[in-house]
């Protein structure tokens, strides 16, 4: 990476950072370019120069967001791999998402937005969603012998909520981000709730 293109990312995340903040203290209807402008420290001319408006900005931050859910589930099921240790790996790179306080300050926002103003959730819909990767590791794990799963969307819905009522929701509501040694408690008793349903043992 160039010098230039490495100045261009550092302005990008100095106003995506000044942008979060601006939208969870005052809301998207209220959030205001001049103020992104001023807590990002850089000129006005340099804001417009990456992001044309408040809601293309927005849109970059819900993308961002999607971005590192998808790069982190990029996962498949190995039929060479004992289930127990791939279902443990799935809940983990969700995990490490829900323990990173860049990544849940971004989700936050979203879901305080979406609720504050319905109209923008449509930028949102479709895309934050981790259950098709859940669902293809059960729907496979299953043709292959190594779980008996009959409705595999369910039972990727199951997982997810097991994951995101401690680690995710509390979150969301004003609690603590865990520790990776409550995130470590969560995953083996997630896991372990999804065996002892779902396991062929």
């Amino acid at each position: 990476m160039t010098t230039c293109d490495t100045t261009n990312a550092s302005k990008q995340a100095q106003i995506i950072d000044a942008a979060v903040a601006e939208f969870q203290e005052k809301g998207f209807a209220a959030a205001s370019m001049d103020r992104i402008t001023a807590r990002a420290e850089v000129s006005k001319r340099t804001v417009y120069k990456y992001f044309e408006s408040k809601e293309k900005l927005y849109q970059s931050i819900v993308r961002i967001l999607y971005e590192k859910f998808a790069d982190a589930l990029s996962m498949a099921y190995d039929p060479s791999r004992d289930i127990r240790a791939q279902l443990t790996d799935l809940a983990w790179a969700e995990g490490r998402l829900l323990t990173s306080p860049e990544v849940m300050a971004i989700a936050k926002l979203v879901v305080s937005e979406n609720l504050r103003n319905p109209q923008l959730a449509t930028t949102v819909q479709g895309k934050i969603d981790s259950k098709r990767v859940f669902t293809e590791m059960l729907r496979d794990a299953a043709r292959d012998g190594q779980l008996s799963v009959e409705e595999p969307e369910e039972a990727a819905e199951q997982f997810i909520a097991l994951l995101k009522s401690k680690a995710f929701w509390p979150v969301i509501l004003g609690g603590d981000i865990l520790s990776q040694t409550q995130m470590s408690r969560v995953v083996d008793n997630t896991v372990d709730m999804m065996m002892s349903r779902y396991g062929t043992a």
